[in-house]
């Protein structure tokens, strides 16, 4: 039996029960502006704090949750009333990741800890979702990020004042070597013929 999914119903029964956690992925992804598909609910726990661990198990008893698939050491998912629940067990790192983070409102009264674009991609990077790293870098220093408009005519390109990791520098590379073989594939090669 399939549940609607609600996300924020989800956040919200965690919240209830007072779970620490970053929310990450997905959801995270859109409330900066990312325009992708959801169907459940991705967030970052520290490891070694029991009393947030009972805390979410309460959580997950109060929503119905089951785990699905494998269980690893350090990720799990469960079914839950509300959808579904990805959580990712991070050691060390847990404590800068949260401080990073920022309260952000989701609407009907929903406030959730919510990690950075960086962060974001980062993990996405670790993961080995290069496609989605490098959507996220690119919708960090898109053409929604914030430039000064009195300073660049509408022909400056803003990929040139960007501060990206190495890794995204040869993405983008790539994307623009791509960009200029289909414009000659398709407009020629700019000489004109003639007759």
């Amino acid at each position: 039996m399939t549940h609607p999914f609600e996300p924020l119903r989800l956040l919200a029964g965690l919240r209830s029960h007072g779970v620490d956690y970053v929310l990450v992925g997905g959801l995270a992804s859109a409330v900066h502006g990312s325009q992708i598909t959801m169907d459940d609910v991705d967030i970052a726990i520290g490891t070694g704090d029991d009393a947030n661990l009972a805390n979410l198990a309460l959580a997950l008893s109060q929503l119905g949750g089951e785990p699905v698939g494998e269980l690893s050491a350090h990720r799990s998912s469960y079914n839950t009333s509300a959808g579904r629940l990805d959580i990712i067990e991070i050691g060390e790192a847990y404590q800068e990741l949260a401080e990073r983070a920022t309260d952000e409102d989701l609407g009907d009264g929903i406030v959730a800890r919510v990690a950075t674009m960086g962060d974001l991609t980062e993990l996405k990077r670790s993961s080995g979702d290069l496609a989605s790293a490098a959507h996220l870098a690119a919708l960090a220093h898109g053409p929604t990020a914030r430039v000064d408009a009195s300073s660049q005519s509408e022909y400056d390109d803003p990929a040139d004042e960007r501060e990206w990791p190495d890794w995204m520098k040869r993405v983008w590379a790539r994307f623009e070597e791509v960009d200029a073989y289909m414009t000659r594939v398709v407009y020629g090669d700019g000489k004109r013929i003639h007759s």
